[in-house]
């Protein structure tokens, strides 16, 4: 049975990928679209380093991200979704959708080596908060204590909204010694 990491040597080896890899300066390739994600997977493998992988629309970029997970794993590629809504509109962005760019934003930043990061076109022109992923997420392990009102407070340090029954995505409560959280990126 053949690996997929195996699909990638002939691409890497191959005289074309070797001038782009030696070329100064930032490279840019282009392929048919069948072959985005195999070029892009290609590009991160050859030269070590996170890539940046640009789709014309929503669907396009989840369809690429996941065709470079099948050649890189989960770890290694994310996804970096646009706003809903555009600025002039008025309208909030969803909880789901800030807590997938700012997980995608963070694992960006932390990436070493190959991997890939996949937006849409609209996602790469939208204005970013500077900070967008400078921080560790929080994390949650069996058998950690914390104080409910410790937990509260940093919850609403990290967008969350506090109610009395959460009900949606980036929402938590607390009763008691109980907290019931709802992650924006579940």
């Amino acid at each position: 049975m053949l690996s997929m990491e195996k699909l990638l040597k002939p691409l890497v080896e191959s005289e074309a990928f070797q001038g782009l890899l030696a070329a100064a300066g930032p490279r840019t390739a282009q392929a048919d679209p069948a072959g985005h994600a195999y070029v892009a997977v290609g590009l991160a493998t050859a030269a070590d380093s996170p890539v940046l992988l640009l789709a014309p629309g929503p669907k396009e970029a989840e369809r690429l991200a996941a065709g470079a997970r099948a050649f890189l794993g989960e770890d290694d590629v994310a996804l970096f979704p646009a706003w809903e809504a555009l600025p002039v509109e008025g309208i909030s962005p969803g909880a789901d959708i800030a807590a997938r760019r700012a997980e995608a934003a963070h694992r960006a930043r932390q990436a070493t080596g190959q991997f890939v990061l996949v937006a849409p076109v609209v996602a790469a022109l939208q204005r970013l908060v500077p900070a967008l992923g400078d921080h560790d997420p929080l994390t949650l392990e069996p058998g950690t204590e914390v104080a409910p009102d410790a937990l509260a407070g940093q919850l609403t340090d990290l967008g969350y909204e506090r109610t009395d029954l959460v009900a949606h995505r980036g929402e938590f409560a607390v009763r008691g010694g109980l907290l019931d959280l709802f992650p924006g990126t579940a």
